[in-house]
């Protein structure tokens, strides 16, 4: 119980000092399929088949203002994207301090968008790339930013 208080007071004091300082105003919303912003690439494979990600934690960096924590990764044959992932969690921010601290999951959103695409099948009867933009996690609300972005 007492520590769940000295929490309470530390993140108050943070969230009123960030507010104080002027990084606590809401950004606007990102473009679809920039969810993350800037991140850390890496490329695995060199010839043919590679991945390429790329890590975002940005949300550890910008404790009260917008940040994000995920993963982007695109996976080709070298000529054509094989899997397209984004997934992760968007904070837009703290905002108004007594909104936050009365829910501070409302400026948590979760971003999901993944398709599978084979090429080599484009020939044959049938669809042959996957979507899905809705995130399958339910009661949790989508960022605006992300392509599946039902408003729930």
């Amino acid at each position: 119980m007492q520590s769940s208080r000295v929490a309470r007071v530390v993140l108050a004091s943070l969230v009123c000092l960030a507010t104080v300082a002027g990084v606590a105003s809401l950004p606007a919303a990102a473009a679809p399929g920039d969810c993350f912003g800037d991140g850390r690439d890496l490329t695995v494979g060199t010839e043919g088949p590679t991945i390429e990600l790329t890590i975002h934690t940005s949300l550890f960096t910008n404790l009260t203002s917008a940040g994000a924590f995920g993963l982007s990764a695109v996976g080709t044959t070298g000529d054509a994207d094989i899997v397209d992932l984004q997934v992760g969690v968007v904070f837009v921010g703290v905002g108004d301090v007594s909104e936050f601290l009365a829910d501070p999951f409302s400026r948590f959103a979760l971003v999901f968008d993944y398709t599978l695409s084979l090429p080599m099948f484009d020939a044959v009867p049938g669809e042959t790339t996957y979507e899905q933009a809705d995130a399958p996690v339910e009661g949790v609300p989508e960022a605006e930013c992300s392509t599946g972005d039902d408003g729930n």
